[in-house]
């Protein structure tokens, strides 16, 4: 079964296609990254955290291509092919390295603001956890997610994460501590 790339439409029928980032979409995707994390404050990162140069970014895709666990994907409105479509929504899966938390991969989403509510991060989420649940190395799906993001919240729900804890002023956003609430899902067997 091949998952990638996947091509079709959101649901405002804007084309969308979601394939696995290539280092050519190294500076598209820092566009896409400085984006978010200027659009919103639910990204644990902030506009005035550096983000890598493109020749740094390109060498993390090809390492983290290489690795098994590990999983890199873009949402792009295709136009012009690789390294030239706009992304507008990114999904990284990145496993432990060690063999006590290689079983595990972390999870970590955003999406641009205009496509929100569009389906775009929730066909990221099922392609991902689809992919995660035919490694033979995962066995969970781990992310934080800040507690007062709800839609956020929910569509980790709908897809089968379980709350498993909350992380009390674990992030600061200007002058104010933010809790996150910690959350899996189950994608293979022990």
């Amino acid at each position: 079964m091949r998952l990638l790339p996947w091509t079709g439409h959101d649901a405002r029928g804007e084309r969308l296609e979601i394939r696995e980032a290539h280092r050519r979409d190294a500076a598209r995707l820092l566009e896409h990254m400085a984006a978010i994390v200027a659009e919103t404050e639910f990204m644990l990162q902030a506009a005035e955290d550096p983000l890598p140069e493109v020749d740094e970014q390109r060498v993390l895709l090809d390492h983290f291509a290489r690795l098994k666990g590990c999983l890199q994907l873009v949402a792009v409105r295709p136009s012009g092919g690789v390294g030239r479509d706009p992304v507008v929504g990114s999904l990284s899966l990145i496993n432990g390295q060690t063999s006590r938390t290689r079983h595990i991969a972390h999870l970590g989403m955003g999406v641009r603001e205009s496509c929100w509510r569009r389906g775009v991060g929730s066909k990221l989420l099922d392609l991902a956890l689809t992919w995660a649940r035919a490694q033979p190395i995962l066995e969970r799906v781990t992310l934080q997610v800040y507690r007062r993001n709800a839609a956020a919240h929910a569509l980790y729900r709908s897809r089968g994460f379980v709350d498993e804890g909350e992380l009390i002023d674990e992030a600061r956003v200007g002058d104010t501590l933010e809790d996150l609430l910690g959350m899996s899902v189950d994608v293979g067997q022990p």
